[in-house]
């Protein structure tokens, strides 16, 4: 992953970017997804502008020019469905705080994922909709388990 040029090889855009500390972060988040908890890389998105989401591209309104940290999607339940977004997190080299929260909700208005979570270099957390925040990320499988049966994973 680490390069002493200043760059880091991201596994999913498949390209050297540059070594900040919120891509530190992304990269790490990233590895962990797809090596540890089952996250398939074809299914993920990195810095992606929400006009360049393929569930967005239709959107009746303007979008905000922003681009989404990290989005994993998921197949709908018909395979001939889009993507779904599963998963939107916001990667964060500060504490994550309340405008932290804030930021990734506003952004999860457009994306409409199913789980949002917040990550930093201290760990990733995941936002249950009564407003808390769980450490750790579930494995993906469990996030389309909890789907399919509408609940939040444990």
């Amino acid at each position: 992953m680490n390069d002493s040029s200043g760059l880091l090889y991201d596994i999913i855009r498949k390209r050297w970017v540059k070594k900040t500390p919120e891509e530190v972060i992304r990269q790490m988040l990233l590895q962990a997804m797809v090596k540890h908890l089952g996250f398939p890389s074809a299914l993920i998105a990195v810095e992606k502008e929400l006009r360049q989401m393929p569930h967005l591209k239709m959107y009746p309104g303007p979008l905000p020019d922003r681009r989404a940290d990290v989005v994993c999607f998921s197949t709908g339940s018909d395979p001939a469905e889009a993507l779904v977004p599963l998963l939107l997190v916001e990667c964060k080299e500060e504490l994550l705080n309340e405008a932290a929260k804030n930021q990734v909700l506003g952004y999860n208005a457009f994306v409409q994922a199913r789980f949002v979570a917040l990550a930093n270099a201290k760990g990733v957390w995941l936002l249950l909709p009564q407003g808390e925040m769980i450490a750790g990320l579930p494995r993906y499988g469990e996030l389309l388990q909890a789907v399919s049966k509408s609940t939040t994973p444990a």
